[in-house]
């Protein structure tokens, strides 16, 4: 008697643990099958991942043990985090809630094995290589930022100059310390990093307020990748090359030079041996 496949499955307990599924005739497109998505037909798993967090650490691929401290050092959590590995060298860290995401994501900057680590919120479409490698959030510091420009509109304006504001920290936005306002800004790190904005006060002046950054990562237009820069590695290269050319060129003087010396004291030996012989 003839089986389909979703009899032979049904009841197995093996399967059990799975998902069922079913056949769900395609949409057609110029003869070409197309799986088209409804709203409904991903919502459930987009909510169910809204609170979590892409991490990735440049030129390191940390074990989740390694993970799993680095959580414990930084965050308590009603329930212990989810904490999932990608082939591609990054994690995707679940949290029960959005309160304990956020403790984790703006606690930073972090590094793992003194290499910096890279946090951001996981979103529906996520791409590690579009968003993750090209664009990314730093902490960018304003020194000497007049305090009437510390409220939330006025910082929204000055880091939308940059990218895309996130956050700012306690102490900017409690007016802790006065010295520099401090933001997550969301940044395109292909481009050279900005040293300065500028900004037009109420009465129509002009000021250019000075950008640093708590770490720049460097961006290899070459290879395309974050954590080094191929030109920048290459020069270094040509300067240790010429650094030990000039050691070697020293070494072959000071060779020659013992030797001589070497002879001279030679010379001496004998003449003192000859002198006690007679």
């Amino acid at each position: 008697m003839d089986q389909s496949w979703a009899n032979v499955v049904a009841g197995n307990k093996l399967a059990m643990k799975g998902m069922n599924l079913q056949y769900i005739a395609p949409t057609v497109q110029n003869g070409e099958k197309i799986a088209k998505l409804e709203i409904e037909d991903v919502e459930l798993e987009t909510e169910k991942w809204s609170s979590a967090i892409v991490l990735y650490v440049i030129g390191e691929t940390p074990t989740i043990g390694a993970m799993d401290r680095f959580l414990t050092s930084v965050g308590k959590f009603s329930v212990k985090p989810q904490i999932f590995y990608h082939n591609e060298g990054y994690f995707v860290i679940r949290f029960t809630n959005l309160e304990e995401r956020d403790q984790v994501l703006y606690s930073g900057p972090h590094t793992i094995n003194n290499k910096p680590m890279i946090m951001k919120v996981w979103s529906d479409d996520f791409n590690v290589h579009d968003e993750v490698l090209k664009s990314i959030p730093l902490w960018v510091r304003f020194p000497n930022l007049p305090i009437n420009c510390w409220g939330m509109k006025a910082l929204c304006k000055i880091g939308s100059t940059l990218g895309n504001p996130i956050y700012a920290d306690e102490c900017t936005t409690c007016s802790v310390r006065i010295s520099y306002a401090r933001m997550l800004i969301e940044m395109d790190i292909t481009k050279p990093l900005p040293r300065y904005v500028k900004l037009q006060d109420h009465k129509g002046s002009l000021i250019q307020q000075e950008v640093t950054y708590d770490w720049e990562p460097k961006y290899c237009t070459k290879c395309l990748k974050i954590g080094h820069d191929c030109a920048e590695i290459k020069t270094v290269q040509l300067q240790r090359v010429v650094q030990q050319r000039k050691i070697i060129k020293n070494k072959q003087v000071w060779l020659r030079t013992d030797r001589q010396h070497d002879n001279v004291k030679k010379a001496e030996v004998q003449q003192e041996a000859a002198v006690i012989n007679q």
